[in-house]
Formats: C-alpha cells, structure tokens, sequence
C-alpha cells in the first residue's frame, strides 16, 4: 500500500520526491527518496520507520545529511578548482566531522574539517561555510616543488 500521493520537497535547491509505502508484514513504513533532477535514488535502500510521520521525519534527516555532505563537497571542490587548479580533492568522514585534504600537486598543511553537526544542520549558511574554506585554503594550501 502506498500512503499519500508522493510528496516533492526541496532541499538545498534540489527537488526530492518521497514515496511512502507500507506498513509491511512488521508493520513498518519505508520511504524511497529520488531527486527529480537526475532520477536517482538518493540511497541504497529505503528508510524505515513506525509510522508515515516518523518515516517522513526519517527521510528528511537522511536528505539533509547526504546533501549537506553533497554540497560541502560541491563547494570545497570549488574553492580548489579556483585557488589549486589540478588538485585532486579527496573526502573522508567519520561520526564527528568531514575532512578534506588535497593531492595532485597541492596540499593543505592542515586537513580542512568540517563538523558533521554544522553539514547537516538545515539552518547553516553555506555562504558563510564557504568563506570559512576559503579562509583555511588561504592560511594552509601548499603546492608541492616540482
């Protein structure tokens, strides 16, 4: 059974649908999520929860944590497009925070990182993060001697 018509929501400038099914054999609800403009599935499998409101909530919270994480990464590749051409940007993540580091010639004397908690918050000004990446570039980009 599939719950409401599927409903389309913005995050990020990025429009999403979600598409509510259930309750299963366990009595659970699974969202799909794809993002209208490319039509891929935003994750590998549903998400789950207990009732139509919490898998809603649920879905939200992985739209916003997945893209939050999209675009620091979409902005940290920009910055080292413009103050690093030819840098190799490379992502890694753990529980508290996302790190950046830079290869191909160029390097950061410090990993940029970037608390998990601020990525994901609906509320963050990503033009302030921006300049915050920016700043970090500025004090610690190094390209390699060749």
């Amino acid at each position: 059974m599939i719950v409401p018509d599927p409903e389309v929501i913005t995050v990020y400038g990025r429009r999403l649908r979600i598409v509510i099914n259930g309750p299963d054999s366990s009595r659970r609800y699974n969202a799909v999520v794809t993002v209208l403009d490319s039509g891929r599935l935003l994750t590998r499998s549903p998400v789950r929860g207990r009732s139509p409101a919490d898998v809603r909530d649920r879905a939200l919270e992985v739209m916003y944590t997945l893209l939050g994480i999209e675009r620091l990464h979409e902005q940290i590749t920009a910055v080292a497009r413009e103050m690093a051409p030819g840098a190799i940007v490379e992502i890694t993540e753990d529980a508290q925070a996302i790190h950046a580091d830079l290869s191909g010639g160029w390097e950061l004397t410090a990993p940029l990182a970037v608390a998990r908690d601020l990525v994901t918050d609906p509320g963050t000004d990503f033009a302030a993060l921006r300049a915050q990446i920016e700043g970090h570039f500025h004090t610690h980009l190094r390209r390699f001697e060749q």
